[in-house]
């Protein structure tokens, strides 16, 4: 697990390098705003109704407007994503494990039954 969380900081710090945000700002936008926004996007796909990725960019377009600092926002949001997963040592996982199942594996898991529910849906 530690592997994967590395592979992963350094993703996000090397984004955070060419992108000019820093690391909690693309953290957020990635975990946020993008993945969800992926998932909205498949959803949408699944239920043949673009209301989904209208309705999604519309709140995202309201937040992003609405907040006057967005680097302040970040790093508030990920102090309260830090405290959520340190939660989890309560049942015996570490912030790096944390991290990795509630961040990866489970958007991951997500992510494969969405495609797989696309692709089958495609066949019938």
């Amino acid at each position: 697990m530690n592997e994967v969380f590395d592979l992963i900081y350094r993703f996000l710090i090397w984004l955070s390098s060419i992108t000019g945000f820093t690391y909690h700002e693309v953290n957020i936008i990635i975990y946020f705003i993008l993945i969800p926004a992926f998932f909205v996007f498949l959803i949408s796909l699944l239920s043949r109704n673009k209301y989904w990725i209208l309705g999604y960019l519309l709140i995202v377009l309201i937040l992003i407007t609405t907040i006057p600092d967005f680097r302040a926002f970040s790093d508030v949001i990920f102090d309260k994503s830090v405290s959520f997963l340190n939660w989890f040592e309560n049942l015996g996982l570490n912030y790096v494990q944390a991290s990795v199942i509630i961040c990866v594996v489970i958007p991951s898991l997500i992510l494969i039954a969405l495609v797989f529910f696309n692709f089958r849906k495609d066949k019938t």
